[in-house]
């Protein structure tokens, strides 16, 4: 499967690769340049799908295989280059996002309902009403479900960016990091909520901060792009 999308933000260099191939094909692609020990460590199948795609797309990226590396803290790092690098993965889908010199930052989630169960843990009753106040206008309940979904999804996964870009440990999602906004062109809006357009996808923009330290607060602008599949945050540090 050739890259699902490849884009560039703020000098950074982002895509996404929808991971239909087997670990045998995925391997044939690179050579033992890429790999570390960490891969034969993965007992797991989808471990190693994930581990294999995720360097196949790097190559896809910069034109060269990479070595990807990590410290103690699990941050990745590209062995022998100074390019920061952002990595992400989910059901069928691994993201990567580098920059030459910033810190940049990149989530996705496939979309599933299982996020409402856990949605206490990471979004704020300051941040439900900006969820609520954006659905109310919706009448239809599966449109409305739907969107509330991915409204959770989106925070979830933007908090998850944020997390990357501080490279901090320990970070409460619900008490450090905050959505102030989001913002969805009108191309991408109904009823006050949001729908998908026919392309199936549709883009936008979340304000956030990160509360660090007393008088330490770190605004950050987090993109967002959303397709029936799953959602996709990123960003790169001012």
């Amino acid at each position: 499967m050739p890259i699902l999308r490849k884009w560039e933000y703020n000098g950074a260099i982002c895509g996404i690769w929808k991971v239909t191939e087997t670990t045998d094909e995925l391997r044939s692609l690179l050579t033992d340049k890429s790999f570390t020990p960490e891969f034969f460590s993965y007992k797991s199948y989808s471990r190693q799908l994930e581990f294999l795609a995720v360097r196949v797309l790097i190559r896809e990226l910069t034109g060269a295989e990479q070595r990807v590396l990590h410290y103690e803290s699990g941050k990745p790092y590209l062995d022998g280059c100074k390019s920061k690098i952002s990595i992400s993965h989910t059901k069928g889908y691994v993201a990567v996002a580098l920059h030459p010199e910033k810190e940049t930052g990149i989530d996705i989630e496939y979309r599933s309902d299982r996020v409402k169960k856990v949605v206490t843990r990471f979004i704020s009753h300051k941040e439900m009403s900006l969820i609520d106040n954006r659905l109310f206008f919706i009448t239809d309940e599966d449109e409305k479900d739907c969107a509330m979904v991915n409204m959770y999804l989106l925070f979830w996964s933007a908090k998850e960016t944020m997390f990357k870009m501080l490279d901090s440990s320990g970070v409460d999602f619900l008490e450090r990091l905050q959505v102030r906004s989001i913002i969805i062109p009108e191309l991408y809006t109904k009823s006050d909520g949001f729908s998908f357009p026919e392309a199936g996808v549709f883009y936008g923009e979340l304000k956030t901060v990160a509360f660090k330290d007393p008088g330490n607060d770190v605004e950050m602008n987090i993109e967002l792009y959303v397709s029936q599949d799953f959602v996709c945050t990123y960003s790169v540090s001012e």
